[in-house]
């Protein structure tokens, strides 16, 4: 091989690790994943202040839909009842939310788990007396916009909680 061929081709390869090294240090801080768009929940909570998080998507019925099945993919039902009754925890389909039924507020409340949330100023409401401490789901559920999509599912539960 040529010598300018073989210096090409090295800093290819040393470029080419630089940024895989970059690309993985982006993803395990939450803060992009493939296409550069995307963010884990937990990198969004960490990225946003309180109060501030939204649900960017329509709660269309595809939506509604792909949000169930991840609910049900992500255990949610053990808990909560696979059509969001409750179980062991809290109803999803009441008007009694346990630390508030906004948006920002749930998707923290998933994200890092009541115990977290509390230490964050959340406090607890009194209106629901079937709640023991949820744990976080930050690291099981990977992707924000499947967190939103489990979000917009049980917002379909209760319809007039979906303006919130």
């Amino acid at each position: 091989m040529h010598k300018n061929t073989v210096t090409a081709l090295a800093t290819t390869i040393f470029v080419l690790s630089i940024l895989n090294v970059l690309s993985a240090a982006s993803a395990a801080d939450g803060s992009a994943t493939a296409g550069g768009a995307a963010m884990t929940p937990v990198g969004r909570v960490q990225a946003m202040e309180k109060g501030k998080l939204k649900n960017p998507l329509s709660s269309t019925p595809e939506i509604v839909e792909e949000g169930k099945a991840l609910y049900q993919a992500k255990t949610c039902g053990a808990c909560h009842g696979s059509n969001g009754s409750g179980i062991h925890c809290p109803s999803l389909k009441n008007d009694a939310w346990v630390y508030g039924s906004d948006d920002d507020t749930i998707f923290r409340l998933v994200t890092l788990g009541s115990e977290k949330l509390l230490s964050k100023g959340y406090s607890r409401g009194d209106k629901e007396q079937v709640a023991g401490p949820m744990p976080g789901f930050g690291e099981a559920i990977t992707d924000e916009q499947d967190l939103w999509k489990i979000i917009a599912y049980i917002r379909s539960l209760q319809p007039s909680a979906a303006d919130k």
